[in-house]
Order: C-alpha cells, then structure tokens, then sequence
C-alpha cells in the first residue's frame, strides 16, 4: 500500500465517520418521538444503505487503478475504511452521549427498549385470542415476557445509577468491528478484481 492509498483510506474513513455521526444526532433530536417503524427505517434500512454504498464505493475507486484488485486487497480496503470509521463514530458517540447528553441517552433507549415488550406483548395477545395459544401457554409466555421485562428495567435501573461508563461505547465497538469484519469479507467476494485466466 503506498502512501496515497494509505491516505485516501484514511480520509474516507474520517469522513465516512462524519457522515454516520449525523444519525446519533438525528437520534439526540428525534428519538423520544420516533416510533419503532420510522426508527428501523432510518437507523436499520437507511443506515445500512449508505454505509455499504461509501464502502464499496470508495473501495472500487482504489481498485481502479490496478488490472485486478484480489480478496485479500478488496477486504483490506474495506475493512480499514469502516474501522477508521467506527472509531471516529465512536469518539463522537461518547462526547454526544457520555459527556453531553448522558440522560438523554438512557430515556430514548430504555423507553425504546421497553418499548418491544408492548409489541410483543400485543402479538401474545392476538395469538391467545386466535387460538394458537391454550391459557396455559398464554401464561407462561406472559410469565417469561414479565420476567425478561423485569431484567430489562433492572439494567436500565443499574445504568441510571452508576451512570453510562467512559468506556461503554469503546466496549461496543470491540462487538462492532468483529461484526463488520464478516460483512466486509461477504462484499470482498462480491467487489473483488480477480485475475485474468490466462489460456497457454
């Protein structure tokens, strides 16, 4: 890797952290308002969207300028990008959310959170009335919502009382990256440049 290379990956990285920095703000503004759907939209679809089109984007740029760009290359471009990126996103996560707005951040995701068991809650509820549970299944499916909702509120309970931790977002992004690093090998099968198969 030479040392324009080196520096275009650098680059794309920062701002591609930059880029994705906008979504916790749009969260800081709009999550307590937002309901599950529209934050699945924006934070699920959306967001998977536009980071897989810079990735890729920015990674066919650098492989344009060889005859074949193989897998190892391909990853190694993709990879490096969305670490750089995660990194920045990460520091910017923690200001925003561990320094600034550390309330804040606990009542959009445990109202978020709890959220789900109303969902699921629903669905058991429907279930029951189709038929599809007997009264006794209806109670022990209502018996481990109960008791996982029980542990959700005694984290949150924990988190408010110590505070979110320097390090909290740094831990996720350990989590993150491994997580990435197998979708970045997946496109580096799908965006490579093989080769040329030579005919003797």
């Amino acid at each position: 890797m030479d040392k324009q290379e080196k520096d275009f990956i650098i680059n794309k990285g920062f701002l591609l952290g930059l880029i994705l920095l906008v979504f916790p703000l749009l969260d800081l503004t709009y999550g307590s308002k937002m309901s599950n759907t529209n934050y699945f939209i924006i934070f699920g679809l959306l967001w998977m969207i536009l980071y897989s089109y810079l990735i890729i984007k920015w990674t066919k740029i650098v492989s344009s300028y060889y005859e074949y760009f193989p897998f190892k290359d391909t990853f190694r471009t993709l990879f490096l990008i969305s670490a750089i990126a995660f990194g920045v996103l990460t520091v910017g996560k923690t200001l925003l959310w561990t320094v600034s707005f550390p309330e804040k951040y606990i009542e959009i995701n445990e109202y978020r959170e709890l959220s789900y068991f109303n969902i699921q809650k629903s669905v058991i509820d429907e279930a029951y009335q189709n038929g599809t549970f007997s009264d006794e299944q209806y109670e022990e499916q209502m018996l481990s919502l109960n008791n996982n909702k029980i542990l959700l509120e005694e984290k949150w309970d924990m988190i408010k009382s110590e505070g979110i931790g320097a390090t909290y977002f740094f831990q996720m992004l350990i989590s993150v990256l491994f997580l990435i690093s197998i979708y970045c090998l997946i496109l580096a099968l799908i965006i490579r440049k093989k080769e040329p198969l030579t005919i003797n």
